[in-house]
Order: structure tokens, then sequence, then C-alpha cells
């Protein structure tokens, strides 16, 4: 067994399933981690949520990436809002991540 199995097992994943199956213990599944994310990203959901959130993105090896992605993604957007343009290289990157996100159906 891994780290991060044990670590799935300690905070109730069962391992069954793309959302991690049953989840005992009140950890939430990855679409309702998904359907959270900006908001946590962005420091809008209260204690328990966002807990509930950083639980679920500490074990889930599917949706950290997802997480980790757009939180680059944000910053770089936010950098974008200072400035006041994007460069050619940025645009070519979001570009080529959404075509490979849309390739993959998500």
């Amino acid at each position: 067994m891994t780290a991060f199995d044990s670590l799935k097992r300690l905070f109730g994943f069962s391992g069954r399933g793309a959302n991690g199956g049953d989840r005992p213990g009140g950890v939430i599944s990855c679409d309702e981690a998904v359907a959270r994310l900006f908001e946590y990203l962005d420091g809008e959901l209260d204690g328990v949520s966002e807990e509930e959130v950083r639980l679920h993105l500490d074990v889930c090896k599917a949706c950290y990436p997802r997480a980790q992605f757009e939180r680059h993604f944000l910053k770089a957007l936010g950098r974008v809002r200072r400035d006041g343009y994007a460069s050619p290289e940025l645009k070519n990157r979001i570009l080529r991540a959404l075509a490979e996100g849309a390739a993959e159906g998500h």
C-alpha cells in the first residue's frame, strides 16, 4: 500500500469508482470538489466547505492536478489584468491547454 493509498483510507475514500466511491466521514466527491473549486481558489467558501475541498484535493490524485492548473491559470490571469495584456506565449499556452482539455473530454 502506498502512502497515497493510506491517506485515501484515512480520509474515507474506498477506492471504488472515479469519484472516490462511498464517502464515509463526509469526504466530498470529485464532482462536489470541482463544483466548488473556483470559490475555493478565490477564498470564498466558509470554513467547513473550504476544509472539505482542501481535504479532497489533498488526497485525490485526479483532482489535484486540475486544481494546480486552475490556481496557476488564475495567477496568470491576475498578471494579465495588472499588465493590461496577455503575451503571445501565454495566449498560445492557454489555447493549447484548452484544446488538450477538449480532446480529453473535459
